[in-house]
């Protein structure tokens, strides 16, 4: 699994965000103010949830970075090519569970929530989809 995590505390809160192995363009703010900075944009983050820094290409590289915000329960995504972080959800996320590169070569990002529901979203021609409750 790509899942990316490192311990952060945040007004005595101990939570996950993204780690500093992440490359340079998806590295993490200050770990203490819940924050995900990424291709010179910052987005607080959900303290305690999970990032996805998803390599496309295969080339070692992040090409995006997905992230659930409260208290909205929204996802948001950034990359090089986005002016800002996007919103791509609903607002049920609390959490991101893994990226892939399905056989079919699509793409998709997971996402759980707070009753550990787990919906996936795929990137096609019009872009990321609508979010669907997976059925393992």
């Amino acid at each position: 699994m790509n899942l990316r995590k490192a311990a952060v505390a945040a007004a005595g809160v101990l939570g996950m965000a993204v780690p500093a192995a992440v490359p340079a363009q998806a590295a993490p703010a200050s770990p203490s103010a819940c924050q995900v900075v990424a291709f010179g944009h910052t987005l607080p983050i959900a303290c305690g949830s999970n990032t996805l820094a998803a390599d496309w290409n295969g080339d070692h590289r992040t090409d995006e970075v997905f992230a659930a915000t409260l208290p909205n329960h929204y996802i948001y995504r950034l990359s090089a090519t986005s002016n800002g972080p996007v919103r791509v959800s609903n607002g049920r996320a609390d959490s991101m569970l893994k990226w892939e590169i399905r056989p079919s070569g699509q793409r998709r990002v997971y996402a759980v929530t707070a009753t550990q529901h787990v919906y996936y979203s795929y990137y096609g021609s019009s872009g990321w989809s609508e979010w669907y409750l997976y059925h393992a």
